[in-house]
């Protein structure tokens, strides 16, 4: 072979190659993930992010000791309950096979703990805050956990997952060293706690309310409001295109499909995406996970927010407003509550307050004395024109409201409240029960 031939044979590859490269290049297409139409919130901040372990807190702790009760209701003191039990290690979570009866005599004779939420909790969402070794846990949702100190004879703790609407049952286990452990810690612990009774509402779900007379402060704290801008820049898709205008009462922004009112009279923030409404909701069980992250993208947690409610058929979720104390507050018209409800993937309204509580005016603060569980339930049960069997849960709170003369106050006032076909209402005991020791 000459020299000529050798050098064209080189030449006739390079331009091979060379084609090739060049249609590789033409026809090259990358493999991107598909990009979603999930809605997207701005990063704002208006208040704080905050864990699961923040949002979804109990309601109450009740210690069984035989045939005495006491609990916490504290949030510093809640906090530290359930730091400890996050530490443990739960597994092998299987459903209970036993009837609900059997379990609760079996467990309820002896020595436990109540962990009591105020709404049934997805158990996927609670994986963030308990350390579960189970890579796949079943579908469970509770609103009570069940720590069955009784270990004798026993070579694992036992714990149950318990729901009051399903009344399911799912059991696990942790290190009988940890319920030991636990034992403990809080058996002198116990000794300061305030006393309860238990009662069984015709309904058929069961409450701990105090066994004395409690008493509480009332509070006027000054009304911080939220910077509505801000908002808008965390809840529009594009804040630019956004029109601002003033009308009755407050401030409106709207684009060609979302709408926020500023409501100066009801101190609320109403947002809505009307084109949402008719989407498929999400899961139950990504619904309040859902809901505590949209609320974390804008640090919208701007006070003591506690999940309360959930309605899977409606994808509804509301945050209410707890004092430090561990009482929730209400108001009427919703001015203490977080609302949000859900499309498909999109949130398609979101109600919250215009402001944030600044520290109480100490001035503002006086005592009042509320009368025992007992009284309250007797009450209640002999209330006419009430259908007992719709009454579902009782507690001591705070009602919020504000100064009609000075718009920038906000009062808590407490007492006792009650729900009613999943409505909560103020008891006004101080009208029809005399002589109950209320100013």
């Amino acid at each position: 072979m000459t020299y000529e031939n050798i050098k064209t044979g080189i030449l006739i590859i390079l331009i091979a190659l060379s084609g090739i490269l060049t249609w590789s290049v033409w026809t090259f297409q990358p493999k991107y993930e598909t990009m979603g139409n999930e809605r997207t919130v701005n990063e704002v901040a208006i208040g704080e992010k905050k864990e699961v372990k923040q949002i979804i807190k109990p309601h109450q702790v009740v210690f069984h000791q035989g045939n005495r009760q006491v609990g916490i209701i504290d949030s510093k003191e809640m906090d530290e309950f359930i730091s400890l039990i996050s530490q443990w290690k739960y597994y092998d979570v299987k459903k209970f096979s036993d009837e609900s009866a059997a379990w609760k005599k079996e467990v309820t004779n002896g020595i436990f703990t109540e962990i009591i939420f105020p709404e049934v909790v997805p158990i996927d969402a609670y994986k963030r805050v308990l350390n579960f070794q189970d890579d796949n846990l079943p579908k469970i949702e509770f609103d009570r956990i069940i720590i069955d100190s009784s270990t004798s004879g026993k070579q694992e703790g036992e714990i149950y997952f318990y729901s009051t609407k399903t009344e399911q049952t799912f059991k696990s286990y942790v290190s009988l060293t940890a319920i030991n452990e636990f034992s403990d810690e809080y058996e002198q612990k116990t000794a300061e706690y305030a006393s309860f009774n238990g009662y069984d509402l015709p309904s058929g779900k069961n409450v701990y309310l105090p066994s004395e007379e409690t008493e509480m402060k009332s509070y006027t704290y000054y009304r911080n409001p939220i910077e509505s801008e801000e908002l808008k820049n965390a809840l529009f898709r594009d804040p630019s295109f956004v029109q601002r205008s003033f009308v009755p009462d407050g401030e409106e922004y709207a684009d060609e499909a979302s709408k926020m009112t500023v409501d100066n009279n009801t101190n609320i923030i109403s947002y809505i995406s009307p084109f949402r409404e008719s989407e498929t909701g999400v899961g139950p069980e990504n619904l309040v996970q859902k809901s505590i992250d949209f609320v974390n993208v804008h640090s919208g947690w701007t006070d003591h927010f506690r999940y309360a409610y959930k309605d899977d058929r409606n994808q509804k979720v509301v945050f209410r407003m707890y004092t430090e104390q561990g009482y929730p507050i209400f108001n009427q018209i919703g001015m203490s509550e977080i609302i949000q409800e859900w499309g498909h993937s999109e949130i398609k309204r979101y109600n919250r307050p215009s402001f944030y509580l600044e520290i109480p005016l100490n001035s503002g603060m006086r005592t009042e004395v509320f009368p025992s569980g007992q009284e309250v339930i007797d009450f209640l049960l002999e209330k006419e024109g009430m259908n007992h069997e719709l009454i579902e849960n009782v507690s001591l709170g705070y009602y919020m409201l504000s100064n009609p003369n000075d718009s920038s106050l906000i009062y808590l006032e407490p007492g006792w409240f009650y729900q009613y076909d999943n409505v909560w209402f103020e008891l006004k005991l101080e009208e029809e029960v005399p002589n109950n020791g209320l100013g």
